[in-house]
């Protein structure tokens, strides 16, 4: 990598986050499902950008990169590691260990990630209104019957009456 760094340039499609998935994705032996690539942020007064790499299995890498490409703090799952290695843009040989030994953390943690994705329970919110009872809907739907049937009835009284304005037309 030859090419100066360029913060702003990076991209989903961009060479060097496609060397980081390919040695994401050696390392673990997991495809990365999705790679998305935050806006840019500054963080006190340092200009930086967060990539995420979701793997198929669940888990995610999340690395933050300065404006020089130096990773300046690594995400496991969303909760901070702290970094094992210096990883820096201009010394790819460290760079690509940083993140094999960070691959490697994500393949010990991923029997705990199974155990708590499966333990986790989905909860379904209740109505603040209990349910009305049979009675109570049995009473809604009669009381609805009868407004209907006097809306019918109208509804027939106007057609009599339209139509005997009609006759009284046609016969003057």
């Amino acid at each position: 990598m030859a090419k100066k760094f360029v913060l702003g340039e990076l991209s989903e499609k961009h060479e060097f986050v496609q060397q980081i998935k390919e040695t994401l994705e050696k390392a673990t032996k997991q495809k990365v499902a999705v790679i998305i690539v935050d806006k840019m942020v500054r963080k006190s007064s340092v200009a930086t950008k967060k990539l995420n790499f979701n793997f198929e299995e669940g888990q995610s890498i999340s690395l933050v990169l300065r404006t020089d490409g130096d990773v300046i703090q690594q995400f496991l799952n969303n909760k901070n590691i702290p970094l094992s290695k210096v990883m820096d843009y201009d010394k790819l040989s460290d760079f690509n260990a940083g993140l094999e030994d960070l691959a490697l953390k994500l393949k010990g943690n991923q029997e705990k990630f199974n155990i708590k994705r499966q333990s986790a329970r989905v909860v379904i919110p209740r109505d603040k209104a209990p349910a009305p009872t049979v009675k109570k809907r049995i009473q809604q739907a009669r009381d609805t019957l009868k407004e209907l049937g006097e809306q019918l009835d109208q509804k027939r009284a106007l057609i009599e009456s339209k139509n005997q304005e009609l006759k009284a037309l046609k016969g003057a």
